[in-house]
């Protein structure tokens, strides 16, 4: 399995939001891939990426590294998920005097031949399978929810001025609602885990053809937020490739 990650602070925003980690087992192999977008113009929108991120690796790392088969990795993965969101939340109201913030996730974790995927906010998972692109996670947005209604395209959605404005975000509220969803992992597999930076600014069949071509993933992640970029790069960008 190959595999990449790429995080640029894009060329508007003054500080990177974004955070993103690969858990490795004793062995040197991937079972985790995170991603996680700081919201922005909120205070301490890097904190609360930053914390989802390194409680969920802590978490899955500590389980790995014990042995244990009992629970399943899926069910450590999903306790870890709400515990970010406990954690970030109690420290909104304890370091914050209640001041909202939060984060998006988009996380995946491999258990034998199954990738089971968590999600909340408008970053992203795509698969690239058989020469297709598929996007598996909902946009938590109010552009997206537009969007899925049929009221926006995805091309008036990309450049609508709410399009930043989230309907789901962890560590926002004491309750939330993870987006769950699991996959079988197949042979020539590609997975794309990425923050809005990117899909704002690049199509999903320019995804596609980017993704397709036979470069290093380091290679295609670097066009990747060169295009961005150069299209305005008005976000963080980040993303992770994984191929099967």
């Amino acid at each position: 399995m190959e595999y990449a990650a790429i995080s640029d602070k894009g060329m508007i925003r003054e500080q990177n939001e974004d955070f993103w980690n690969i858990v490795l087992d004793p062995d040197g192999n991937p079972k985790a891939f995170i991603v996680a977008d700081g919201m922005g113009g909120h205070l301490a929108g890097d904190v609360a990426s930053r914390m989802a991120v390194e409680i969920i690796s802590e978490e899955i790392s500590r389980f790995i590294e014990s042995g244990n088969s009992d629970p399943s990795l899926s069910m450590v993965f999903e306790k870890a998920v709400y515990r970010a969101n406990e954690e970030i939340y109690r420290y909104s109201l304890e370091c914050l005097d209640g001041a909202s913030i939060g984060t998006t996730l988009t996380a995946g974790i491999i258990e034998g031949n199954i990738l089971t995927i968590a999600h909340i906010g408008d970053s992203r998972f795509y698969i690239i399978r058989g020469g297709k692109i598929k996007k598996l996670t909902r946009d938590h947005s109010f552009v997206g929810e537009l969007v899925e209604k049929g009221v926006l395209d995805q091309e008036e959605a990309n450049k609508h001025p709410l399009r930043h404005q989230i309907t789901r975000a962890l560590g926002y509220e004491e309750q939330i609602q993870i987006d769950f969803c699991k996959i079988e992992v197949k042979k020539r597999d590609i997975y794309l885990f990425c923050t809005d930076g990117l899909t704002m600014k690049v199509t999903s069949s320019e995804l596609l053809s980017i993704l397709s071509q036979e470069k290093t993933l380091d290679e295609i992640l670097k066009s990747m937020v060169e295009l961005a970029n150069e299209r305005g790069g008005d976000d963080n960008i980040t993303a992770i490739a994984v191929r099967v």
